[in-house]
């Protein structure tokens, strides 16, 4: 089998489905993917057995959720991601994106009866308001965690297609890097001869945390007990850094996961690359304010729009769908006819908005303080603050 047949088949399994029992069908899931992975000439049959393993580890850490025994379970996910003193974890291989400086996302928030949202109001819940937290893909109830998708486009597929005029958006511009773990559907790079072994190792756990929720009404949701877990063990790595060593901000720590919507359609022209989301779980988790400093530090938040307001600005009728020219590329003429679209027109209205800063500030140094010797040498503390602040 070529790489390029191998992509085309890897890519027909996303998002994935289930019939009648989720573990034998992530199971059956599990072993088409093995199936493909051993067709591959260039891998050698340590990778395979590799794969396989994780896979199995994979489905035993569902047997035992299953089971009822969902500490067991999670020790040996957190095991399997970090690794042990003789095995390396999945971590170290499953790959990392760096989110820059400027670069856009996205958050809706439905609006009902012309209720109106301020900039807090487009950010995380509110941690005193932890009873409305539900479960959802990368958060458990009660736990918030900030949800941000790369276009107007995905955050309307995540809600589920809501009449679009009811919703109300603000443009999230990132101010400082920070980065995520790779759970995207692999692009066409990710298959390079370089990135390959690990592309084939971080896709059984992709396809883990990719299932389509078959029942939506449900309290119990299967499809996210993988993807749970692994925002609970990222949360559990920084807090054991930040503790012992420096700070949140200061670190290289990974903030949270991007990830590829399981809400594709073929009713728009839009390809995966226009469906990624961010997930960011809360750092601090008790504030007086009510949401994280942390977070709120990496991002500047636009004031909430919506097209209706937008639109209602401007005195011209707009054309959608224009004809493009054909020498482009697919990607180019994907893009133009986004930007086209209601969807592109209201991301460049926000991109353009007025944007604010929530009021923060995180100091760099340790919770417990820092430490003089005894000649009194100054110490460095990097702060990251919205304004001008007093400590006392």
């Amino acid at each position: 089998m070529t790489i390029e047949d191998f992509q085309r088949e890897v890519n027909v399994m996303f998002p994935c489905r289930w019939v009648d029992d989720f573990v034998q069908d992530m199971q059956k899931t599990f072993d088409n993917y093995i199936s493909l992975v051993s067709g591959l000439d260039m891998v050698k049959e340590g990778e395979i057995s590799e794969i396989k393993a994780l896979c199995t580890k994979l489905s035993d850490v569902l047997e035992l959720y299953y089971d009822g025994r969902k500490g067991e379970a999670y020790i040996m996910f957190n095991t399997m991601m970090n690794g042990d003193t003789e095995t390396e974890g999945l971590f170290a291989s499953i790959g990392c994106v760096e989110v820059k400086p400027e670069e856009f996302y996205y958050r809706a928030r439905e609006r009902k009866n012309g209720e109106e949202f301020s900039i807090q109001d487009m950010f995380h819940i509110p941690l005193n308001k932890r009873g409305i937290v539900s479960t959802q893909r990368y958060s458990s109830p009660g736990y918030p965690c900030l949800y941000l998708g790369n276009s107007v486009y995905s955050c309307w597929e995540e809600m589920r297609r809501p009449i679009f005029n009811n919703l109300m958006f603000s443009a999230y511009k990132v101010k400082y890097d920070f980065k995520v773990f790779d759970l995207r559907i692999p692009n066409d790079s990710d298959y390079n001869t370089e990135s390959l072994a690990q592309t084939i190792r971080r896709i059984p756990l992709v396809l883990a945390c990719s299932f389509i929720v078959k029942n939506s009404s449900d309290v119990f949701k299967p499809e996210y007990i993988i993807s749970q877990m692994l925002i609970e063990t990222i949360i559990s790595n920084n807090r054991k850094i930040t503790q012992k060593e420096k700070s949140e901000i200061d670190l290289d720590v990974i903030w949270g996961v991007i990830y590829t919507s399981t809400h594709m359609s073929n009713d728009f022209p839009y390809d995966k690359n226009f469906l990624e989301n961010i997930a960011l779980p809360v750092i601090e988790s008790n504030n007086s304010s009510h949401y994280c400093y942390c977070l709120a530090s990496l991002f500047e938040i636009s004031k909430p729009s919506c097209y209706e307001y937008e639109s209602l600005k401007e005195n011209t009728t707009r054309m959608f769908w224009k004809k493009i020219e054909k020498e482009k590329t697919e990607k180019e003429i994907l893009r133009e006819k986004y930007e086209q679209s209601k969807m592109g027109y209201l991301e460049k209205k926000l991109k353009n908005a007025e944007f604010v800063i929530l009021p923060h500030m995180v100091v760099g140094c340790p919770s417990n303080g820092i430490v003089l010797d005894y000649t009194g040498t100054p110490v460095d503390v990097k702060v990251r603050a919205s304004g001008p602040f007093t400590i006392e």
